[in-house]
């Protein structure tokens, strides 16, 4: 459906025509007028969040320049960033304990013998049984 938007010289919504849709054309001839797509988004009592992009004359966030379809696609984009990125950390931190376990077993099979061969023994003339 198309509406007729009127903005003001800082491009802020002041004005919304939106039935029947034959009028919205008629109405966007009116200088300050604008014909655009409406957005399911779209409400009335939130105008003020809201402008026409200019390069394409799509009903944009002011926060944004974006549709919400824009956001929501940029939003999953970053979201899948952030899971490739938490996986990779994930992956590395893994490979660092495996590594971190093989070498205390190399260490622990270099240290056995010495141990063994080096220990006391607990049968001793101070005190120790035999």
């Amino acid at each position: 459906m198309k509406i007729a938007i009127q903005l003001n010289s800082d491009r802020n919504i002041i004005g919304i025509y939106s039935s029947p849709e034959s009028g919205a054309e008629q109405q966007s001839k009116i200088e300050g007028w604008t014909l655009v797509d409406s957005d399911p988004a779209f409400s009335i009592d939130e105008m003020f969040k809201w402008t026409v992009r200019k390069s394409d004359n799509k009903l944009v966030h002011i926060s944004t320049g974006m549709t919400p379809d824009e956001e929501k696609t940029q939003a999953d984009a970053l979201l899948g960033k952030n899971v490739g990125t938490a996986l990779a950390a994930a992956q590395s931190a893994n490979k660092k304990a495996e590594n971190a376990v093989a070498g205390l077993a190399q260490f622990g099979k270099l240290v056995a013998p010495l141990l063994a061969t080096t220990q006391p023994s607990s049968n001793t003339d101070d005190g120790g049984t035999k």
